[in-house]
């Protein structure tokens, strides 16, 4: 699987693991949902289910949005996780490279 070079690690991106895992199996689905949990924070509930005709496996994120791309970004998140379950890991971790990304920031 194609993966990048970050500073602590190689890390395959989900763009690259959703294209490896409908490579691998052509029946793979992948649904995302989201719901408003909190209006007033904005924070929302993202689901992502990745299925074929023998398992499925899901994935939460949860997190206030403060801005457009945040959007997209946990629905991401939500899918890569998801994947991660799966057996269609990024390095064998569960979290995501923007999670990772955003911890790093931090410290």
């Amino acid at each position: 699987m194609k993966t990048i070079e970050l500073s602590w690690r190689r890390y395959a991106q989900v763009k690259d693991r959703i294209a490896e895992a409908h490579k691998i199996n052509e029946k793979l689905s992948i649904i995302t949902s989201v719901e408003c949990f909190d209006k007033e924070q904005l924070t929302f509930l993202f689901t992502a289910v990745v299925s074929n005709e023998k398992w499925e496996f899901s994935w939460h994120a949860m997190q206030s949005i403060k801005a457009k791309k945040d959007f997209e970004k946990w629905e991401t998140i939500a899918v890569g996780r998801a994947l991660a379950l799966a057996w269609f890991l990024s390095d064998g971790e569960v979290a995501s490279y923007e999670e990772i990304e955003d911890f790093i920031s931090k410290q």
